[in-house]
Order: structure tokens, then C-alpha cells, then sequence
């Protein structure tokens, strides 16, 4: 038998708790993977739209702001009628629209959207969403978005005649969805990177090591003074005389350029789908964990009140034992929570 599966009960009536992480790691990678280009960002976009042909589970009754923006949309098609007609419509819902401008955007690049009921839609499985502008913080329109929206799961019925007060159980949110390349660039975004004498790289996760290591590869392969790291987060790199007028290809070489990087643990936690990813190499430290109303054996022996940890356990196996006895996303998180607050847990959490 697995004798972490002991680490349960422990680790929800435990007292006292003594762990140390050694969560610091290095992997190999390109540049290009690991920073972005100071200026070339993602730009969020934002428009509100319909999505129609829905199987009855648009917005009911009630949501005026639906059945107003149906009459304005047939208007301007030539088509005149009002709110009062449109009583028992059940297969359009409004949405909100959001994507991301990428860096370097140009008109007539695809982009994926994201698609969110505002009303009182149950589904939105199905619906085709209407040609809608994509706007940027300044109002002006940057993208259209149109196409079939998938909300990545299902209803099911269990083949049941559905009786009165009957709810269909739904398999991941239906009233949000996502429709693959149905964006369209309009407008696009130019920096003007080859008139650039020099671009600064931001780092996607923050680290003087790894800042450093960056600046110095990069001056390995064209010389020293080229690169130098301004903070944990940026790091400056000159453009040679030979790229001059084409900083593309420059970036391009300095992109493919592998380094070390050093890189503090991460565990994250998806609340609404229940899972927990980490990395493999957070190793707990032999430890004892106390607690009044516990008594194990360990190898043949009782010790009363305590609970030994096995040499080289990691969190990876820590979080497969609570999952092997049925613990709860919820659970799991509030241990590994009040395991950091108490300053026993140096990995980050991030939970999504």
C-alpha cells in the first residue's frame, strides 16, 4: 500500500507543519521562447455582437437589450419591425466579443475570439455569431469577427424523455465559447522595428539570473558590450552595424540563441476543471508532521502522534495522494495555500 495515502487525514487535522521546498530549477531554451520585444505587445479588443441559430437556449424574455439590437440590425437591412414581434424568439442571444491584436498585426490576419453571453442564454452551443467590429481602447475598429461559436462541450439527457422542471446537465460552460481564426484584421499596428538602433527584451518571467544569462549569450555570439541586462525584467541589446535597416534578421538570430534559464517553481490550479499542474523536481525535505490524533506505524514501529514524510516525496506525489482519496480541487488548494502562508511553501500558485 501507498503509505502517502497516511498524508490525508494528517494534512486536514494537522497542527503543525514543517516543509521545505527546493523549488529553483534550469532548462534549456531559445530566446525567441523565453522574452517578448519591448513595444511589439498584444493589444485587447472588444465588441458586442449576436449570435443566432441557437436551439432555443438564447435569451429569454426580458433581456431588452437583445430584442433591441435584433430591431436595429434588421433596420439596417431594410427590414422594419419591433420589440413587441419578437415575444417569443428564443435563438439569439447577445455577447460580448474580446480578442488579442498580436504584435506586428497586418489587415487581413486571422485571430481567434472569445465569445460570452451578457443575457440570460443557457447555450450558446451551436450559435453562429453575426458580423461584429473589434474595437481598441481608442474606439476605433481594428478587427470583424464572424463564424460558429464552440463552447467545447455537450448537454446530456441520458436519453430521457425530459420531464416539467427538468435541467439538462451540462458538461463545461455553455454560455461561453470560442470561434477558431473568425477574426479578421482591419487595422494593424506597426513599430517600426528596423529603424530600431537598439530593442530591449522583457523577460515572460522575471529573474536577474536569467537576465543576465540572456545578455551574456547574446554577447558570446556577437560580441561583448552588445547586451546588457537593465533589471530582472529587461535586457538591452544593440543592433550591429550589419543589421542597420534590417533589425528583423537580427532578431531572428538573437531568437534562436539557447540559454540556461533559471526558473522558480509554479503550481497551478484550475478551479473549474479540477487540475493541478507542476513541475516534477519540488522535492519535500524528510519532515515530521505532528498532530494529537494521529498514530502510525513506520516500519513496524508505532509512533504515536506522528507522521514521517518519505525522503524525496514531491508535491506531485503529495497532490496524486489527496487525489487517490477523493480530496477536493477546493481542499487541495486551501492546503497548499495555508502551506504557503505560513512560509513553509516557496513555489508561486497561480490559480485560474
Amino acid at each position: 500500500m501507498n503509505k502517502n495515502i497516511f498524508l490525508i487525514p494528517v494534512l486536514f487535522l494537522m497542527g503543525i507543519i514543517i516543509i521545505n521546498l527546493k523549488p529553483n530549477f534550469s532548462y534549456a531554451a531559445k530566446i525567441g521562447n523565453i522574452t517578448s520585444i519591448y513595444g511589439a505587445m498584444s493589444n485587447p479588443i472588444v465588441g458586442y455582437g449576436l449570435v443566432v441559430g441557437l436551439d432555443g437556449t438564447g435569451d429569454q424574455w426580458g433581456v431588452n437589450v437583445t430584442q433591441q439590437s435584433i430591431v436595429t440590425m434588421l433596420s439596417k437591412l431594410g427590414i422594419n419591425t419591433d420589440q413587441a414581434s419578437l415575444y417569443e424568439i428564443r435563438d439569439t442571444a447577445a455577447v460580448m466579443v474580446t480578442a488579442e491584436l498580436p504584435p506586428f498585426a497586418i489587415p487581413g490576419q486571422k485571430i481567434t475570439v472569445t465569445v460570452g453571453s451578457i443575457g440570460n442564454a443557457q447555450s450558446l452551443q451551436g450559435g453562429i455569431l453575426l458580423m461584429t467590429p473589434l474595437k481598441g481602447p481608442n474606439g476605433k475598429v481594428y478587427a470583424l469577427a464572424q463564424g460558429s461559436v464552440s463552447t467545447g462541450g455537450n448537454v446530456s439527457t441520458d436519453n430521457v424523455l425530459p420531464l416539467p422542471g427538468y435541467i439538462p446537465v451540462s458538461q463545461n460552460f455553455q454560455t461561453s465559447g470560442i470561434i477558431d481564426n473568425g477574426g479578421i484584421i482591419e487595422k494593424g499596428v506597426s513599430i517600426g522595428l528596423n529603424s530600431f538602433n537598439s530593442i530591449r527584451l522583457i523577460l515572460k518571467n522575471p529573474s536577474f539570473t536569467t537576465a543576465s544569462r540572456v545578455a551574456s549569450a547574446i554577447n558570446a555570439k556577437f560580441g561583448k558590450g552588445i547586451s546588457k541586462p537593465l533589471n530582472s525584467t529587461q535586457v538591452e541589446v544593440l543592433v550591429p552595424a550589419q543589421y542597420k535597416g534590417n533589425v528583423a534578421e537580427y532578431v531572428s538570430i538573437v531568437n534562436a540563441i539557447s540559454v540556461k534559464t533559471h526558473s522558480r517553481a509554479v503550481i497551478v490550479i484550475n478551479e473549474r476543471s479540477g487540475t493541478v499542474v507542476m513541475g516534477g523536481n519540488i522535492e519535500i525535505n524528510p519532515v515530521a508532521i505532528s498532530n494529537r490524533n494521529i498514530t502510525l506505524k513506520i516500519n513496524k514501529k508505532r509512533v504515536p502522534n506522528t507522521f514521517f514524510l518519505k525522503n524525496g516525496l514531491t508535491v506531485t506525489q503529495l497532490v496524486k495522494a489527496l487525489n487517490a482519496v477523493g480530496a477536493s480541487t477546493s481542499s487541495i488548494v486551501s492546503i497548499l495555500e495555508s502551506i504557503k502562508a505560513a512560509g513553509a511553501l516557496s513555489a508561486q500558485i497561480k490559480i485560474i
